[in-house]
């Protein structure tokens, strides 16, 4: 199908200003995630803490011409080329756009919903019904009012299904992604409290999911599920569409099931359709994975799939990664591992993501493409365009399949028959200075190619969540007024999550400065090509040339620092370099005293070389309402000092003296800038504010030993129990950031769905866990903190605060960021 703006314009009822011919070949929201941009038309979203608009120049002069938007440019006129399409709203439009491919298809489309599982139930369909049909499916989640057309954009009649996933948070929204999606056969997976903020009760939630299929044909659901069973037979419509449920308690149910438990932790399944009984093997043993599989098998005896196909698919099914991960590899290489689905929509959203990291050549190791149901010769093809469409540098094909195909290819791509073949003829100092993304299917095991391109192998890691960070920066966004700035603190390694990667995406988000605490932590920001500014809070006097040279913006605190700072720009002929100025207003850490402020004010009168960017003081005791009246005097002594220093220069600064919680609980203290730290992290306790944990501390399980009764555990022989027990031996210790308080039964660990005690005290390099009765195995894994234990509880168990928990982790323990 051929769209050009003009077609584009008239889809989504908008007024074109620019050339009509222009192709339309894809669409994109996300500016980061550019790998070209011949044919494409960007949709300028705006959100609550988010503006597409702004971005529009930059997508210009990388080449975009096709723009939506919401409003048109102040000055138009100088986008040459360049078509812009301008409507009311640009979400509605990207719907309108998506809705509009979906009637062009003529094959039918599976819509997946429910509350949880949604994302494993399309996957494991598309990858059973890929094996022998083409299946074009979600990419990942997306499952939202955004993620949904630009998943319904990719339908092709070259697929003969196209599989996608719903989810919703508010009332009304599933109306809209029901006539973008048009579904001819309807799944539900369940109904649980995922999601229920926005909703009365379960029953509701479950009513508007249900809305989904109100023009479907088919639906597949558990009738087990009975609030499910009951509204669809309460409703009209819904009742007199084909039902097919299936059931572990009702014989009389489309499909009767039993399910038996084996000693390798799989399930057999048993289902009877038909009068015809089908006996199935899932890889698995936990009740969420089991039911999956069963919805899974459920959709495709439905759609009249051959059961060897079927049993096939269930048989191998592996887990869905639900993230692309990013570590540090060897030669300083940067390592992408994206194991989430192999088919070429996946890959095209990983590729877009290298490219998107800036500043070294790009490397690609691709295996073959299983269950994908394509003519090989079209599908390759289109890889091999793709490849280098996108500007790849390197390319490494691995499997019979791309060994076969690799005349497609441009010459310099290499080819193994298999990973063994790769990792065999494998050189470390063939890959230097690059990012490397490993995309490979399941049964390639390409984690043997990553092991070879890490960086450190220490078991112990500290997974970093790239989109909770976002997320904790906008709920901090909402509270503040339009047009305050924000100054992120990035100091103490980001609190232990890693100032690199965090600051790249603060400054994506459009923050307006970073701090952190010395000189060395800004040029290690500054050499990974950070170029927002940073303040250094505790800047060595002896260290101002280096300041300069790296576009540091120092601290001024004392009379002794800011003499000592200011020879350095005099010398060079420097006018108006940027500094801060501290006021100590009640703390009594760094800071010009108040009385010391009239000398201040004559100093910078008659100093040129430097020029205030900020003056800004630290709150004491901002989250203690009792100490709510020091607060106030705090900020009336800075106001004070604000205005002497505003009279002597003459001209204005920006004032900040906020943090977190000062954010939440003193909204009429914002001023120009605030500071938000740990709450970005995902840390702490603040009013109004759903922060996301971002930092999951975990290690692994090297060895598992049965202790006879009366036998001690650890130095001390501080762990003597009467009965025989299991315990586990943990590499993660006192030097890895593991508090010994923790030690001696104090703290606990998150192993196979249950917590454990920690028992013995805490070695340097390592730790032992109880682990009696608990079904575990070397190289489980084993949280320390994260999703299941909090960071809060350790700090409570250690008698300190979280931040001194986070900032303890050394960088020894690797850092290993992610994207959901």
């Amino acid at each position: 199908m051929k769209l050009f703006s003009s077609d584009i314009a008239r889809i989504v009822r908008g007024e074109l200003k620019g050339p009509p011919d222009l192709p339309v070949t894809e669409i994109v929201t996300d500016s980061r995630q550019l790998s070209y941009t011949e044919g494409l038309a960007f949709f300028a979203i705006r959100g609550k803490n988010h503006d597409g608009h702004i971005y529009i120049d930059n997508l210009y002069k990388k080449g975009i011409r096709i723009f939506v938007v919401e409003k048109l440019p102040s000055e138009s006129e100088k986008y040459s080329g360049a078509a812009f399409i301008k409507i009311s709203d640009t979400i509605e439009a990207l719907q309108l756009l998506a809705s509009f491919k979906r009637k062009a298809y003529k094959s039918p489309v599976i819509a997946v919903t429910g509350s949880a599982g949604k994302t494993v139930v399309k996957e494991w369909l598309a990858d059973i019904l890929g094996l022998s049909t083409p299946v074009v499916r979600s990419p990942k989640s997306y499952n939202s009012q955004i993620g949904v057309p630009l998943s319904v954009w990719k339908l092709d009649e070259k697929y003969k299904y196209g599989i996608f996933e719903a989810g919703i948070s508010l009332p009304g929204e599933m109306d809209k992604l029901r006539r973008v999606i048009d579904p001819d056969i309807g799944v539900i997976t369940n109904i649980g409290d995922a999601h229920s903020e926005n909703f009365t009760d379960n029953k509701t939630k479950a009513a508007e999911k249900l809305r989904l299929f109100t023009d479907a044909s088919l639906i597949i659901y558990c009738s087990d599920q009975k609030i499910i069973h009951q509204l669809i037979l309460n409703n009209e419509d819904l009742k007199s569409k084909t039902l097919i449920d299936w059931s572990f308690e009702n014989k009389d149910a489309s499909i009767f099931v039993r399910k038996n438990s084996l000693n390798s932790g799989h399930t057999e399944i048993q289902m009877k359709f038909k009068s015809l009984t089908h006996d199935f093997e899932i890889p698995f043993g936990d009740r969420a994975s089991v039911e999956n599989a069963i919805t899974a098998a459920s959709v495709c005896l439905a759609m009249g799939t051959d059961p060897n196909i079927i049993n096939k698919g269930l048989s191998s099914l592996v887990s869905v990664a639900m993230r692309m991960e990013m570590k540090s590899g060897i030669n300083n290489c940067q390592l992408i591992e994206d194991y989430y689905n192999s088919d070429p929509g996946s890959l095209g959203m990983a590729i877009e993501y290298l490219k998107s990291q800036n500043g070294r050549k790009s490397t690609l190791i691709l295996s073959d493409f299983v269950q994908s149901g394509r003519d090989e010769d079209e599908l390759y093809g289109e890889v091999a365009k793709l490849v280098k469409k996108t500007g790849i540098d390197r390319f490494f094909g691995i499997g019979k399949a791309l060994l076969k195909h690799s005349s497609l290819f441009e010459q310099g791509a290499r080819f193994f028959y298999s990973t063994d073949e790769f990792v065999r003829s494998f050189n470390g100092g063939d890959f230097r200075n690059e990012i490397i993304l490993l995309k490979g299917a399941r049964i390639f095991e390409f984690e043997n190619i990553g092991k070879l391109l890490e960086l450190q192998v220490h078991q112990t890691v500290m997974e970093i969540n790239l989109d909770a960070i976002s997320h904790n920066l906008n709920e901090f966004r909402q509270h503040l007024n339009p047009g305050t700035q924000i100054m992120a603190m990035v100091k103490a390694f980001a609190y232990g999550a890693g100032p690199a990667e965090v600051a790249a995406l603060l400054e994506y988000h459009r923050v307006s400065y970073l701090a952190v605490a010395y000189v060395d932590e800004g040029i290690l920001l500054r050499n990974a090509g950070v170029t927002l500014p940073v303040m250094v809070m505790n800047p060595d006097p002896s260290a101002s040339e280096v300041m300069i040279k790296y576009n540091l913006e120092p601290e001024l605190f004392s009379f002794l620092s800011f003499e000592k700072f200011t020879e350095a720009p005099s010398k060079h002929g420097l006018i108006n370099y940027p500094v801060h100025i501290k006021i100590d207003t009640g703390m009594h850490r760094l800071g010009f005293m108040p009385e010391d402020v009239d000398v201040l004010t004559k100093k910078i009168q008659s100093t040129e070389c430097v020029k205030i960017i900020s003056v800004f003081s630290h709150l004491a005791a901002s989250d203690d309402t009792a100490l709510d009246y020091f607060t106030h005097k705090q900020v009336e002594v800075f106001l004070k000092a604000v205005e002497q220093i505003k009279d002597a220069t003459g001209y204005t600064f920006i004032r900040h003296i906020l943090n977190s919680s000062g954010i939440v609980r003193f909204p009429q203290y914002q001023f120009e800038m605030v500071r938000p730290g740990i709450g970005i992290y995902g840390a702490g306790h603040f009013e109004g504010l759903s922060l996301r944990t971002v930092g999951r501390f975990k290690t692994r399980i090297s060895q598992i030993k049965r202790i006879r009764a009366g036998e001690p555990v650890g130095y001390g022989c501080a762990d003597v129990s009467d009965k025989e027990r299991n315990i586990a031996i943990l590499p993660v210790g006192y030097a890895d950031g593991l508090n010994r308080k923790l030690g001696n039964r104090n703290g606990r660990l998150f192993i196979k769905g249950k917590m454990v005690p920690v028992i013995g005290n805490i070695c340097m390099d390592m730790c032992m866990a109880d682990i009696t009765g608990l079904y575990a195995a070397e190289g489980d894994e084993a949280e320390i903190f994260g999703e299941n234990i909090t960071i809060d509880e350790i700090a409570e168990k250690c008698q300190t605060i979280p931040y001194e928990i986070l900032t303890s982790i050394p960088g020894r323990v690797k850092r290993v960021f992610y994207r959901e």
